[in-house]
C-alpha cells in the first residue's frame, strides 16, 4: 500500500512540477503582441475562436497575412475567416498549422500561400522559428513541428520556453503577466495592415517563362503532406501565389508547384501570372508596400478577384486553375 502512496505522490508531484514549469515557461516567453506585427496575439488569437466558426482558414507567409483581410474578404464573399500564418514560415510549419487548424475548425476552404516553396533552406533561422512555434499551445503536433522545424540539439529550446528565456525576469511587463491575447481575438483576425507605397519597384514580364523548378524536397514532401490531409479530412485546399512581383527563379519555382498539384488534381493559382495581374488591376507605384508585398490598396483590389474566385470553387461556378 505504501509504495501505492509514493507511486501517487510521485505523479502529483510530477503534474504540480510540470504545471509551475509551463505557467513560468509562458510567462518568460518573449511575445509579439505590440503594433502591427503583432504575430503572438494574432496566433494565440486564432484559439479564442469558436469551434467550427471558420468557413475559411488561410495559412502561409507574409505573402498571406498581408494580401487578404478577412473583414473585406467577408463583404466579398459572406465568409467567414481568419489568417493563421507567420512571417517566412516555410511550408513545413504552415503543414503543422494546418493540422493545428483542423483541430477546431471544420472549414470548407484551406487556401494556402507558397511563397516559402522558393526557399532552399531546410531549416528557417531560430528568429523565425520561435515567431512560429512559441505561440502554439503543448501537444503532439507541436512536437512534431518542432521536430521537422529544428535541427535535434536545439530542440528543447522550443518544448521548454525556460530554458530559451529563463533570462528575462528583469526584462518582463505588465502585458506579461496579463496575457490578454490569450483571451482576445485579434481585431484583423491575421491580417497585417501595411499602409505605404514604395518607389523604384522592379516588374518582370514572365508571360514566356515556363520551366519549372524545385528550390528543396523538404518542400515537395510538406505541400504532398498538405494535400494528403486535406484530402483525409474532406477538406477543399486550395493553393495560390498571392502577386509579389515575382523573378524569373521564383516563377520557375511556382511552376514546380503547379507541375506537382495538378497530378493530384488540387487548385492552383499564381497571381503573378501577367493576365491576372492585369485583370486585378495592380499598379506598381501605388499598390505594393514593397517588391513582394501588396499594401492595403492593394489589398483591397486582390481580394476583390481572389475573394469571388474562391467563392466560385465552392458553388461550382468557377472552373478550377491547375
Amino acid at each position: 500500500m505504501k509504495y501505492v502512496k509514493r507511486i501517487i505522490a510521485a505523479i502529483l508531484f510530477l503534474l504540480l512540477f510540470l504545471g509551475v514549469f509551463s505557467v513560468a515557461s509562458d510567462l518568460l516567453m518573449h511575445k509579439q503582441i505590440e503594433g502591427r506585427w503583432n504575430m503572438t496575439a494574432k496566433v494565440k488569437g486564432f484559439y479564442t475562436l469558436e469551434p467550427g466558426e471558420l468557413d475559411v482558414v488561410f495559412l502561409g507567409s507574409s505573402h498571406m497575412y498581408c494580401s487578404v483581410d478577412p473583414a473585406v474578404f467577408a463583404e466579398e464573399t459572406g465568409l467567414n475567416s481568419y489568417i493563421f500564418a507567420t512571417q517566412q514560415q516555410p511550408l513545413w510549419i504552415t503543414y503543422h498549422y494546418m493540422v493545428e487548424a483542423l483541430e477546431t475548425q471544420q472549414p470548407e476552404l484551406l487556401v494556402v500561400e507558397i511563397h516559402m516553396s522558393g526557399s532552399k533552406e531546410k531549416f528557417m533561422d531560430e528568429g523565425t522559428n520561435h515567431s512560429a512555434i512559441d505561440p502554439i499551445p503543448l501537444s503532439v503536433n507541436k512536437v512534431e513541428m518542432i521536430r521537422a522545424s529544428v535541427p535535434e540539439g536545439e530542440q528543447r529550446y522550443y518544448l521548454f520556453h525556460l530554458m530559451k528565456y529563463h533570462d528575462r525576469w528583469e526584462e518582463l511587463k505588465k502585458e506579461d503577466y496579463q496575457r490578454i491575447y490569450e483571451t482576445e481575438t485579434d481585431p484583423d483576425r491575421g491580417f497585417v495592415r501595411l499602409t505605404s507605397s514604395a518607389i523604384d519597384l522592379v516588374y518582370t514580364d514572365l508571360s514566356d517563362v515556363k520551366d519549372t523548378a524545385v528550390a528543396n524536397e523538404k518542400n515537395n514532401d510538406y505541400l504532398n503532406k498538405m494535400m494528403d490531409l486535406a484530402e483525409q479530412r474532406g477538406v477543399r485546399l486550395v493553393l495560390f501565389k498571392a502577386p509579389s512581383n515575382a523573378t524569373v527563379e521564383e516563377k520557375q519555382f511556382y511552376n514546380g508547384v503547379a507541375s506537382l498539384v495538378e497530378s493530384r488534381g488540387v487548385d492552383f493559382i499564381d497571381y503573378n501570372d501577367p493576365t491576372l495581374y492585369e485583370e486585378v488591376g495592380l499598379i506598381l507605384e501605388s499598390d505594393f508596400y514593397d517588391q513582394r508585398h501588396l499594401n492595403e490598396n492593394g489589398m483591397k483590389k486582390f481580394v476583390a478577384h481572389f475573394g469571388p474566385y474562391l467563392k466560385g470553387l465552392l458553388s461550382g461556378d468557377v472552373v478550377a486553375t491547375h
